[in-house]
């Protein structure tokens, strides 16, 4: 009985080669990324961006031109501006929308260009002395001496406003980040005013309260990881790390801190598995506190006094 080998590593070849032809197929094309990049362009903005810019850059540089010959103040200054305008807007495919921006207001600033050069063959307009100085005195010029000029001075219209609109898109996305992490932490962390005394450090607000422990124990060989304001901005909680060990500090500035900070202290720290918490208070304790947190060995509670002799000491 014979076997036909040669179909069985047919076969045996082909569904090697699949999984690979399969993988080339599903890679998208240069064409379908340029096309989900277009589809995504914020067209809208970026035309009447791209239009004001034109309309603004073409009339200050031919009229620069009318009075003086210095016009590289212009040449920059507004693409830049308008590249601002775009990148704070959009919030993907900067360069693409930079580069459109400069083209788009390139080819409109030449459609001027070519409107002005027909009215001034026909003579409806003045000749620029820039533009053809013995035209001037015949009264003539050619399209190429326009559009010679306009080139000369409007290539920088292409890079400048790609360049302008990564900037202001890639400032705008930090902020934007920074943003979502003050609306995830509850609120920002402030700089305190100086601490000469123990009353000057019971009237930090929380924030501030915050920023004084977290540079002083980062002064003592901490870690700050991370912050988040709780219970309606009555607590602020630290994540600070020291020696590989993670520990969860719950601030108060209230006048009294009861045992209800510290026992939710102790249920947060087993639900996230944090093995040491500190309750840390500008202020004092109640007596009720002080006797929850004695009865457990993995929180330490410091008072204002005790707080403000550690930063002296």
């Amino acid at each position: 009985m014979s076997v036909d080998v040669r179909e069985k590593q047919k076969r045996t070849r082909t569904d090697k080669e699949m999984p690979e032809e399969e993988t080339q197929s599903s890679r998208p094309s240069v064409g379908a990324g340029l096309r989900t990049v277009f589809s995504q362009i914020e067209w809208r903005h970026l035309l009447i961006v791209a239009a004001i810019t034109a309309v603004v850059w073409w009339g200050l540089f031919w009229s620069a031109l009318f009075v003086a010959q210095n016009v590289t103040i212009f040449i920059g200054i507004v693409p830049v501006i308008a590249g601002f305008a775009v990148g704070r807007r959009v919030q993907h495919h900067l360069m693409p929308h930079g580069l459109l921006l400069g083209l788009i207001t390139f080819l409109i600033g030449m459609i001027f260009t070519l409107i002005y050069a027909i009215l001034s063959v026909t003579g409806a307009v003045p000749v620029y002395a820039m533009v053809s100085p013995e035209g001037v005195a015949q009264g003539n010029a050619t399209f190429p001496d326009y559009f010679s000029l306009y080139f000369y001075f409007s290539i920088l219209l292409l890079p400048f406003p790609a360049f302008a609109t990564v900037i202001a898109g890639r400032s705008e996305q930090r902020n934007r980040e920074m943003r979502r992490q003050v609306e995830e932490r509850g609120g920002r962390l402030e700089r305190p005013s100086a601490v000469r005394t123990l009353e000057d450090l019971q009237g930090l607000s929380l924030p501030q309260f915050g920023t004084y422990v977290s540079n002083l124990f980062k002064k003592h060989g901490f870690t700050l990881d991370d912050w988040h304001f709780r219970d309606k901005d009555k607590h602020l909680d630290l994540l600070m790390s020291y020696e590989e060990e993670t520990y969860l500090l719950r601030l108060s500035v209230a006048d009294k801190v009861r045992t209800g900070t510290v026992e939710s202290l102790s249920q947060d720290m087993r639900r996230r598995t944090i093995p040491k918490g500190l309750v840390v208070t500008s202020t004092e304790f109640a007596t009720d506190a002080q006797k929850s947190a004695k009865g457990r060995r993995n929180i330490v509670i410091i008072d204002g006094q005790t707080l403000f002799d550690i930063a002296e000491g």
